[in-house]
């Protein structure tokens, strides 16, 4: 089905972008100029000029919807690459957009499903229960009598993200010379962040997985709900699921009129995701109260899966080592360690060593297991960049961010809605066992 915008509609976005791209090249100049001493300014006037730039984006990202939206999430995350002043405001951004009218919806369903939504559905209500910047939810019910949540596509946004994507490529282009990271880099996991996040098939199979891996802990898992997906009436931009009844998890009002202990249930979903991140490596990148309910028995339901990260067993013994380095600090570990994970190539060996001696943050220095289960990882991972940038090679992998990010949101999480709860009681474990390593394998036993 070949709606959506016009291709006039289509260039006036694409030199919208490019407006924007001048502007970011007019403020990075800005920031080369008072760097090598040619302008006279401080470094909160720079910050005041990437606010705006950052502004001026979420602004217009807001009003144009798309990949722009996400394009704006994802960067958020890429605290190598964007200053701090300029993340503050680009986790403005939100995904909360006007509904399409239902007529393209039920287009869209048919297009992909090869039916009318009435053959394929008993009901399917015509006010979604949630609209986003790339597609919107309907609540329905199959013939079977059971309740679905059905996710569709906006017909046509792929064409917009292409033009999103196709701009931010060249952006990123025109100033990878520039700096140390690997800006093109970057760029492919914004595409395949934001591609993956219209693949609905994908995301119920990211679904289907976490809800395997939690199983292995089946006291945990009891307590958890990840809604079950119907595969039957699935296709790359229709993904139909069972429709979770409940309140979101901040909700405070709410959960305690029905006697629900908050705290409780804020434990349970921070193990839910401490389980995903530091045992699995698999995890839903965006625990954020919205993607968090508490259904009607008391559990934990995890929903909305486009957002997700796997990350190699390699990079992660890579990042325990790197840890363990900090903390002892061991600078041939620590150099190793970096070119293990990805962030350093072999050339700049010698380079970081010298680098280690000086940029050892005496915070991470001799801790005790109690003061290592307090790290935070996305603070460290901001650390490591404020001494990594004279590198040329320095990058951080696809899905390191997001993984520090979650983890920092973990812990924002607690505090906002469950202050009461030890972090050490909780993180602690997750943590430890990941800095210990893997466990062996049982030891075989003669017959």
């Amino acid at each position: 089905m070949q709606t959506g915008p016009s291709n006039f509609a289509l260039a006036a976005r694409a030199a919208v972008l490019f407006t924007l791209i001048v502007q970011g090249a007019w403020v990075y100049l800005l920031h080369r100029g008072v760097r090598r001493g040619w302008l006279d300014r401080d470094a909160a006037w720079l910050d005041l000029r990437a606010e705006r730039f950052a502004r001026r984006f979420v602004d217009i990202a807001s009003r144009y919807r798309g990949g722009l939206i996400k394009l704006g999430q994802v960067a958020s995350l890429r605290i190598d690459v964007v200053p701090e002043s300029m993340t503050r405001e680009l986790v403005r951004l939100q995904d909360r957009v006007p509904p399409h009218p239902f007529e393209e919806i039920e287009a869209q369903l048919q297009a992909e499903l090869g039916a009318a939504s009435d053959s394929l559905f008993a009901s399917v209500a015509r006010e979604p229960v949630a609209s986003a910047s790339l597609g919107q939810v309907h609540r329905g019910r199959d013939h079977e009598g059971r309740d679905i949540a059905i996710k569709v596509l906006y017909p046509g946004v792929e064409r917009s993200v292409a033009v999103d994507l196709r701009m931010a490529r060249f952006a990123l282009w025109l100033f990878n010379p520039l700096v140390p990271p690997d800006l093109l880099s970057v760029h492919d996991q914004l595409a395949r962040s934001i591609r993956g996040e219209m693949d609905y098939t994908a995301e119920g199979k990211a679904a289907e997985r976490v809800r395997e891996n939690l199983s292995k802990d089946p006291e945990l898992a009891a307590k958890l709900r990840i809604p079950e997906i119907h595969w039957e009436t699935t296709a790359r931009r229709v993904l139909t699921m069972e429709f979770i009844e409940g309140d979101k998890i901040n909700d405070a009002a709410a959960l305690a009129a029905r006697g629900i202990d908050v705290q409780e249930v804020v434990e349970t979903a921070t193990r839910a995701f401490l389980h995903q991140m530091f045992r699995d490596y698999f995890f839903h990148c965006d625990p954020h109260p919205g993607n968090l309910l508490v259904d009607r028995e008391g559990r934990v339901a995890i929903i909305d899966f486009g957002m997700n990260e796997s990350i190699e067993p390699r990079v992660m013994d890579g990042v325990r080592q790197n840890v363990l380095a900090a903390v002892t600090r061991n600078e041939a570990l620590w150099v190793e360690s970096m070119i293990q994970i990805g962030i350093l190539r072999e050339e700049d060996r010698e380079a970081a060593r010298d680098l280690a001696k000086i940029s050892f943050d005496p915070a991470y220095f001799n801790l005790t297991p109690s003061e290592l289960m307090e790290i935070d990882f996305q603070d460290y991972f901001a650390k490591m960049r404020e001494h990594m940038w004279v590198l040329r090679s320095f990058r951080l992998p696809d899905g390191l961010v997001a993984w520090g990010r979650a983890f920092s949101l973990l812990y924002g999480l607690a505090a906002e809605l469950a202050p009461g709860i030890r972090p050490l009681d909780v993180v602690g474990p997750y943590v430890l066992g990941f800095l210990q390593g893997p466990k062996p394998p049982p030891a075989r036993t003669e017959a």
